[in-house]
């Protein structure tokens, strides 16, 4: 029977590529994954009155459930002890025959990592990280086609990644963390590490290989599985590119002094040197007006919450109306 111990969590902040991790663990025989299975999040947020809006009422809904935790032998804990073992058939089941391992790769599952480290004690962690203004600038690039978009993704560039700091007060005690730069820098030292973490036989002397693993489902990276076919370092310093204006330099700079220096060397990043590069970026209009319009309008969404009420509309476009808490 599975349990803890065939499960790895790849703990990442979106567009840190953790796809390119993935295809070369997909690639051992004793590891099976899916692009993205978004399993435990609705399972954990159930719990939480906080951050779900549904047309069922899902405050009323969290706190039956809750109710209904403390009416069981065991309480909460009962309850997610069953949970558990319905993930854990659920990546058994979609897991090859042969294989040891289910690799779980959810970049957002880095909102609950608290309350997976706790249900899932005795799994292994793979933490993967990137310099953040190289996250930020994928996000534009990859999500918006290089116009300022980061507004829809502070959840992850404040909450995500301060999860993914604190986990170090977690007990978790099978870890192991990996620089993005390290892997395309050394990707054949970078993967023996992981693979001896892991408890899984390599080869001395073979390069890590991406091949054509299908990675099932709709989402992850499908534009980085097409544009890259090998583990590459030249867009290592492509992220400046993406901050060609005074309004994104002064953006970013507010976002490393929100980190901290203290939390950037702490995963091998140093603030000073990244502040210098920003300021060797030559600041022109490119974007300029466009930015300032959405920047406007990302204030304004996350006091009135504009977008929300957008995809409310739209989504009871010709129906009755519904109560929605």
């Amino acid at each position: 029977m599975w349990n803890d111990k065939n499960i790895i969590f790849l703990i990442s902040m979106p567009r840190s590529g953790s796809t390119l991790l993935q295809r070369i663990l997909a690639n051992h025989t004793d590891i099976n994954t899916t692009s993205e299975s978004w399993l435990l999040l609705p399972q954990l947020y159930a719990l939480q009155e906080e951050g779900v809006f549904s047309e069922y009422s899902h405050i009323t809904s969290s706190r039956a459930i809750n109710d209904f935790c403390s009416c069981l032998s065991g309480e909460k804990k009962a309850y997610l002890d069953v949970i558990k073992r319905a993930i854990i058939d659920c990546y058994k089941s979609s897991t090859k025959s042969n294989a040891r391992f289910y690799l779980e790769k959810t970049p957002r599952n880095n909102l609950i990592l608290k309350d997976i480290c706790s249900m899932f004690p005795d799994a292994r962690y793979i933490f993967l990280w990137r310099n953040p203004a190289a996250i930020v600038a994928s996000m534009i690039n990859s999500f918006s086609d290089g116009k300022w978009n980061i507004y829809r993704h502070e959840i992850d560039l404040y909450k995500g990644f301060k999860n993914m700091l604190d986990a170090d007060s977690f007990d978790i005690r099978h870890r192991h963390d990996i620089k993005y730069e390290d892997l395309a820098t050394s990707p054949s030292v970078v993967t023996k590490e992981l693979f001896r973490f892991l408890d899984l036989p390599t080869s001395s002397t073979d390069k890590p290989v991406l091949g054509d693993v299908s990675l099932l489902g709709r989402m992850g990276d499908k534009s980085g599985v097409q544009e890259y076919k090998q583990i590459s370092a030249l867009s290592l310093d492509k992220w400046k590119s993406s901050f060609p204006n005074t309004l994104r330099q002064r953006w970013l700079k507010s976002y490393l002094n929100d980190i901290g220096s203290e939390n950037l060397s702490k995963i091998g990043y140093s603030k000073s040197e990244l502040m210098r590069a920003i300021s060797s970026i030559e600041s022109g209009s490119k974007y300029l007006l466009s930015d300032f319009i959405r920047m406007t309008y990302g204030a304004l969404d996350a006091r009135y919450q504009i977008s929300l009420i957008r995809r409310l509309r739209k989504q009871n476009k010709g129906k009755r109306k519904y109560v929605l808490q």
